[in-house]
């Protein structure tokens, strides 16, 4: 949640990677994301305890949106925080939703 805050407010990506709360654990493989009628695959680029970071080319994620994520070790319902372009590729972090 504070690295959508600090981006909304202007922080490049590195300087908010130090607002965040939770330690990253650098992390790859293929995510598949469903949103509605698409399916997305993304790659993995670091998880911690409540979220994740994707790797992706769809410009229809946005924050607030709800997708199923299928990575080969978990699965599950998440909330896209933040998307933003990181050295010509889209980013977004995801906050897992739990039951």
């Amino acid at each position: 949640m504070i690295a959508a805050v600090a981006h909304n407010i202007g922080y490049p990506a590195e300087a908010y990677s130090e607002l965040r709360r939770e330690t990253r654990v650098i992390c790859n493989g293929q995510v598949r994301l469903s949103l509605g009628p698409y399916d997305v695959v993304a790659e993995l680029v670091d998880v911690s305890n409540n979220g994740f970071r994707v790797q992706h080319s769809f410009a229809d994620l946005q924050p607030g949106s709800e997708v199923r994520f299928q990575h080969r070790f978990f699965v599950g319902q998440a909330e896209v925080v933040w998307t933003q372009l990181v050295a010509g590729r889209l980013q977004s972090g995801f906050r897992v939703l739990r039951g």
